[in-house]
Parts: C-alpha cells; sequence; structure tokens
C-alpha cells in the first residue's frame, strides 16, 4: 500500500470494489491492471500509484469484501434469547449468504486463493472466527464450528448442487446442532430461562 490521504483512500475503495468486481465476473486470474482501472473508472495507473502489485490490491480487496460481510455475521447473532431465535438467526443468515451470489463466488474465489497462499489462508481465518463468533456468545466452538459448515455447504448446494434443504429441513437441522450443545447459555429476558426455548 502506498499513498494515505483523503481522496487516496476513496480511490482505494473505488480500486478494492472494481476488483472484487472483476473476479466476480473473471475470477481472480482474470484480473488486470486494465480491467480493475476500467471497472472504477480511473486512470491506467491507479493501481500502481496505490499499491506495489496487483497481489496487494487483490489482498485488501478480499479484506475488505470480509470485513463488510462479517459485520452482517456478527449483528445476525445480537437479540438471540434461546434456541429457537438461535435457530432462526443461523437459518437467515444462512439463506442470506447462499442467496448473495455474487458473495458466494467471492467466497470460492478466495477459498482457492487460500489453498495456494498463506496470506488467503490467515484472512479466511480471521473470517472464520469473526463468522462464528455471533454463535459462540451463546454454544461452544465446536457448534459454532459445525454451524459454520452447514451454512458454507448450504451456500455450495444451492449454487451449484443437486439439492440443498428447504428452509424447514434446514432450521430443523440447525436445532438439532444447536441443542445438543449441554453448554449453550443465553441471557435471562422475563420467564424466558437460558438454554430453554
Amino acid at each position: 500500500m502506498k499513498a494515505k490521504n483523503a481522496r487516496s483512500g476513496a480511490t482505494r475503495v473505488a480500486l478494492m470494489e472494481a476488483a472484487l468486481q472483476v473476479i466476480i465476473d473473471s475470477g481472480v486470474k482474470g484480473v488486470t491492471h486494465r480491467k480493475v482501472c476500467s471497472a472504477a473508472n480511473l486512470a491506467l495507473g491507479s493501481v500502481n500509484y496505490h499499491y506495489d502489485d496487483l497481489d496487494g490490491l487483490l489482498l485488501d480487496a478480499f479484506a475488505y469484501h470480509v470485513d463488510r460481510i462479517s459485520e452482517q455475521y456478527e449483528s445476525a447473532f445480537s437479540l438471540v434469547r434461546g434456541d429457537e431465535d438461535l435457530a432462526d438467526a443461523v437459518v437467515a443468515m444462512t439463506r442470506k449468504l447462499a442467496e448473495d451470489t455474487n458473495s458466494v463466488v467471492l467466497m470460492w474465489e478466495m477459498y482457492a486463493q487460500g489453498a495456494r497462499e498463506n496470506a488467503y489462508r490467515q484472512l479466511i481465518r480471521t473470517w472464520s472466527k469473526r463468522a462464528k463468533s455471533g454463535v459462540e456468545m451463546y454454544c461452544s466452538p465446536r457448534i459454532a464450528t459445525i454451524l459454520e459448515a452447514i451454512w458454507d455447504g448450504h451456500a455450495v448446494q444451492q449454487n451449484v448442487g443437486d439439492g440443498s434443504l428447504s428452509e424447514e429441513e434446514l432450521r430443523d437441522v440447525v436445532l438439532r446442532i444447536i441443542r445438543s450443545d449441554e453448554t449453550r447459555a443465553y441471557p435471562r429476558t422475563g420467564d424466558r430461562a437460558a438454554g430453554a426455548s
């Protein structure tokens, strides 16, 4: 990363958003300086001015995407008060992820990069930790990891598989997983006891 003034920050955001769009359209291997600058409506040399190389832009773009998506994951679980609420939150977040085809494509592209490069692996681990943090407020890390596998797998099945669970089936599976955690606990509100829902 090079330039650091306010105008530069806005240009960097434009470059990151453009890079993400090019990744969605062409994959990581299709990203070029020309495509990114064209998508951002910026001069061709803009990437070189703001970044040491295209790899730096790509990593920043994925980190920017992870940050935006993580905020959604984290806020999805803030109002949970029992098993039913947690199941509803997991299913709603799972549905939202699976229906956002662009985010699914970006997730797959980032996972592919993570299989090859440590910097992406670290970014994916950070994303995973943030994604699971909402569930871990109420359940064990093991259950959060299982639920993460459910929402990632459901996104794959819905987008490229030949079958996926109905929302009712998904909710039943999620609720069974939640209830298998004997350590789960929720904030007390009114007469609703922790863990009882």
